[in-house]
């Protein structure tokens, strides 16, 4: 499929008020064509710009131990990628989000939180410094995001979606670098943590980035896409890596390793404050069904949530400028922080036996878990203290790795302290029976972050 045609199903992928299937295709991501050769669950979830992602290749377990113990490749071509360029490139981008932008070198990559002026957390993704005047952001809505703060700015910037001329493929796990440098057959443990660099694949530019939002060593294959090579590339380092134990991740296990290394997720741990309230409600409905939504005893803007309340307060530099935002962060700051914090919860397993052993009685019971629960699927469950709402628990997922439920948790500041016991509310969600699990707060992450790590050091 040629360039033109991709960015033809593309857009009309993205209409949304158009009938799916009639007016809006769906379409396969860019490594697709490779993936349903071993994509054996013959499912494929739907995510952003219309791509199906492979579902379960093997078992989702397995994939999630894999992560940890020897690698996975994953597909995260459904990302929006917009590139940003012109003289006002790096303005505009400094303006954008709460960290500094003007510190960035090129070939580095910098996860950059952006928050309305509220100091709400809208969109938060990463940027690729490709020149002094380009860069690309990365993230689920960046090209509406970016071409409202330019309207806001009246900067002159040009944006452009790339969405569908770049794959993106994560190689996670302690043999990735193993695996990539069998795939490149170049030495490449020099590459530092949040850097990037040009490789020559499969006779094609490929942009080889290390990143591990999964905690782990990693990295990140940015390819065009009109080359045709994507499902060739994907091949490559799939037969690289069967000698590594390297395993295929579906969609379903996706998000199990950002629970394991407390990292927030868009949806699952909190919502995108970048629509009006009126429009977070119609918004939430993509992501919940009519019935859970009707069945919501709280207001959806709960969930919005500012950098520190999610964890990211080192990562604000309230001393780097003007930013959108900046006031209300400072006058936050000021008050001591966040009412709430973030943290994880360590479910207890009695609690959960029980759970599961009311399944196979007569009378109602809780729901069972679906595990993992999907991607995206919006959940947000009550903790109670003391039988009061102390905060919310997300992200909810049976770790395979610590064979124990665990979830993410934004928790009254005053009971953050590990070791506390809460209770976490599961079921209820649209009338069916309720249960309160026993939880005991845990440090994030759960599983220790090596992504950093010096890969020179006695090599």
């Amino acid at each position: 499929m040629d360039r033109e045609e991709l960015r033809r199903l593309y857009e009309q992928a993205n209409h949304h008020r158009k009938p799916a299937f009639v007016e809006r295709p769906y379409l396969g991501s860019p490594g697709a064509p490779a993936q349903d050769e071993t994509n054996v669950s013959k499912l494929w979830g739907h995510m952003n710009g219309g791509f199906l992602i492979g579902y379960e290749y093997t078992r989702w377990w397995h994939e999630s131990q894999a992560l940890r113990n020897t690698a996975i490749l994953g597909d995260w071509s459904w990302l929006n990628k917009v590139m940003v360029r012109g003289r006002n490139a790096e303005k505009l981008l400094d303006f954008a989000t709460v960290k500094n932008i003007a510190r960035q070198e090129v070939g580095q990559v910098m996860f950059t939180p952006m928050v309305n002026e509220d100091g709400k957390i809208a969109i938060e993704g990463l940027t690729y410094k490709l020149a002094d005047d380009e860069f690309l952001f990365t993230q689920s809505g960046a090209q509406m995001w970016l071409r409202h703060l330019r309207d806001v700015t009246g900067l002159d910037v040009e944006l452009e979606d790339v969405t569908p001329d770049y794959s993106c493929f994560a190689l996670q796990g302690p043999r990735s670098t193993d695996i990539l440098e069998a795939v490149t057959r170049e030495r490449l443990r020099d590459l530092k943590f949040s850097r990037f660099r040009t490789i020559e694949l499969l006779g094609q530019s490929v942009l080889v980035d290390r990143q591990g939002v999964t905690g782990e060593i990693g990295y990140e294959f940015i390819m065009p896409t009109a080359g045709g090579k994507a499902a060739d590339l994907w091949r490559l380092i799939r037969e690289a890596g069967a000698e590594f134990g390297l395993r295929e991740l579906g969609l379903k296990a996706q998000m199990v390793g950002h629970t394991e290394t407390g990292i927030a997720t868009a949806i699952r741990d909190y919502l995108p404050a970048r629509m009006t309230p009126e429009k977070l409600v119609r918004f939430a409905g993509l992501w919940t069904s009519a019935e859970e939504l009707a069945a919501l005893d709280h207001d959806p803007t709960e969930h919005w949530c500012s950098p520190n309340e999610l964890g990211w307060e080192r990562i604000v530099n309230l001393d780097s400028g003007d930013f959108l935002g900046r006031d209300a962060l400072k006058a936050e700051a000021d008050r001591g922080g966040p009412d709430r914090r973030f943290t994880g919860l360590t479910w207890n397993s009695d609690d959960m036996a029980a759970l599961y052993a009311a399944l196979f009685r007569d009378e109602p019971s809780a729901p069972p878990p679906d595990l993992p629960y999907g991607q995206f699927r919006m959940q947000f469950l009550r903790i109670l203290r003391d039988g009061e709402p102390v905060g919310w628990a997300s992200g909810a997922t049976y770790s395979p790795n610590l064979r124990r439920m665990i979830s993410l948790a934004r928790i009254r500041k005053d009971l953050v302290e590990p070791g506390t016991e809460v209770r976490v509310v599961w079921g209820g969600f649209s009338g069916e029976p309720a249960q309160e699990i026993r939880a005991t707060v845990t440090a994030l992450p759960f599983i220790r972050q090596v992504r950093r790590e010096d890969l020179t050091a006695g090599a």
